[in-house]
């Protein structure tokens, strides 16, 4: 579909405004030299010669939308209806953005740029300004990089991966990745890439250049073997040690942290050479996720159940954001485990075939995930036992004598639903709303009729202090 940039506003890649870092959230994979960031600042591209080798380098600008310079600060384009999305498109749209930006300049020589008036995780809860800018040094994010390809890092490469944000989609956008490293050499040719943050495109980008380069390096060993330099025990230890062992932590034991989901099951029984795809998938997503494991801003596996907790603790209405994101989250990780299977089965023998090629040969899998990236427990199922013996206790008139001993055995009971959840904010905010709603669901239909009206009158909000409250003085 045709992108209207006429219509759009023109809003700071850094919603908050200049970031603190000129190469924001930079960060190198242990082990590989494959490299994240955020969208720099004008004047960050100058520092990354420091931050690499003089060796080959390719740069993957991993954004659909289009993206420009405007005074050292980089902007982009999005549609008033969704000021917050980015645009998505398969067509380099970056000269219509400068063009845009040319037909905007006012008599002062400024032009309209948004920017959020402070962060906020669901995009439902930001608000945006406007200020105005001058118009200076205006210029293309490709322009810069070609700088950077003359001067600083010669010979330096520039491709456009146009992937769809929080998804691992589409397949030929992986397919860049993989015809850019297929011949290249695993161990010093140098990956660099870049998104909005810097977070989730750039984060999937360093995982398939990782599974790349692993498969790569680990057919090396074997042909190390073939040619009696070293041993066959010797190669399979640094291959389990290097591409597969996981790092010893608690998430080992929670199934949800390991991405044991209904469609990932279902995945791995329909396709049983998947399941070493998930062991190699499963470590470059750790090495280039979060702290213990790596230095990145997000676990792509572990972000799935993570953000069911902030499902679980929003209202209703703010659900939406992140139910949709979750399922999103889970096709991603999915097609990642399927792209590790592709990479293992094609990658020893020069991946001749394409990801996408490849995905045409399983097209049922796409299927299954489609049908399957939904089937997640979106509502927690409490022991009904345990509530029915409590509803007994609130059915006499003095239900509220009872009160404490009933709100005491409601934690008891909402503890028990969250067990599986670490410590914190969202856990005690998600048992006080169960408690919450628990007290609401067995307490007397006259006391429940008018704590309602009484709230509605008084618009008061359904939290737990002020239900309490309430059942006291009715």
């Amino acid at each position: 579909m045709a992108v209207d940039l006429g219509e759009c506003k023109i809003k700071l890649c850094h919603s908050l405004g200049p970031p603190t870092n000129d190469l924001p959230n930079w960060r190198r994979v242990s082990g590989f030299p494959v490299y994240g960031v955020g969208q720099p600042t004008e004047k960050g591209f100058d520092k990354i010669q420091e931050k690499i080798r003089k060796e080959k380098t390719i740069w993957f600008n991993c954004r659909q939308e289009p993206v420009a310079y405007v005074g050292g600060q980089s902007v982009t384009a999005r549609k008033p209806k969704e000021p917050h999305a980015n645009i998505e498109s398969g067509d380099c749209l970056e000269g219509k953005l400068i063009t845009a930006l040319e037909g905007r300049k006012c008599g002062e020589g400024k032009v309209k740029i948004t920017k959020d008036k402070a962060e906020a995780d669901n995009h439902m809860d930001r608000e945006e300004e406007d200020e105005d800018h001058p118009l200076v040094d205006l210029k293309g994010f490709t322009k810069v990089l070609s700088g950077l390809a003359e001067g600083p890092i010669p010979g330096l490469t520039v491709i456009r991966v146009p992937i769809i944000e929080e998804r691992a989609l589409p397949e030929s956008a992986l397919d860049l990745i993989v015809t850019a490293l297929k011949d290249e050499n695993p161990a010093t040719s140098q990956a660099i890439f870049s998104s909005q943050l810097g977070q989730n495109r750039t984060t999937l980008g360093m995982v398939c250049a990782c599974i790349i380069k692993a498969v790569q390096m680990a057919n090396k060993l074997n042909k190390m073997v073939d040619t009696g330099i070293g041993s066959k025990d010797w190669a399979e230890n640094i291959i389990h040690k290097t591409f597969e062992e996981l790092a010893e932590s608690e998430d080992l034991k929670d199934p949800s942290l390991m991405g044991d989901f209904q469609v990932i099951k279902e995945l791995l029984e329909k396709l049983p050479a998947a399941k070493d795809g998930k062991v190699l998938a499963d470590k470059m997503i750790d090495i280039c996720g979060t702290a213990p494991e790596g230095s990145g801003m997000i676990n792509l596996r572990k972000c799935i159940i993570r953000t069911k907790y902030k499902y679980d603790a929003a209202t209703e209405d703010r659900q939406i954001v992140w139910k949709k994101m979750i399922i999103n989250f889970i096709e991603r990780y999915a097609y990642l485990i399927l792209f590790a299977t592709y990479a293992r089965e094609v990658g020893p023998v020069g991946f001749p075939k394409s990801f996408k090629d490849w995905m045409e040969g399983h097209s049922e899998l796409r299927q299954l995930i489609e049908e399957g990236k939904d089937k997640l427990e979106w509502s927690r199922q409490v022991d009904q036992g345990a509530v029915n013996d409590l509803r007994g206790k609130c059915s006499g008139d003095d239900y509220k004598e009872k009160l404490g001993e009933i709100v005491t055995s409601l934690y008891k009971i909402s503890h028990t639903t969250y067990s599986d959840m670490p410590r914190g904010v969202i856990k005690d905010t998600l048992m006080r709303k169960l408690t919450c709603k628990t007290l609401m669901e067995i307490l007397p239909g006259d006391v429940v009729s008018k704590i309602q009206q009484e709230m509605a009158e008084k618009k008061l909000t359904s939290d737990f202090e002020t239900v309490v409250g309430l059942v006291v003085a009715c």
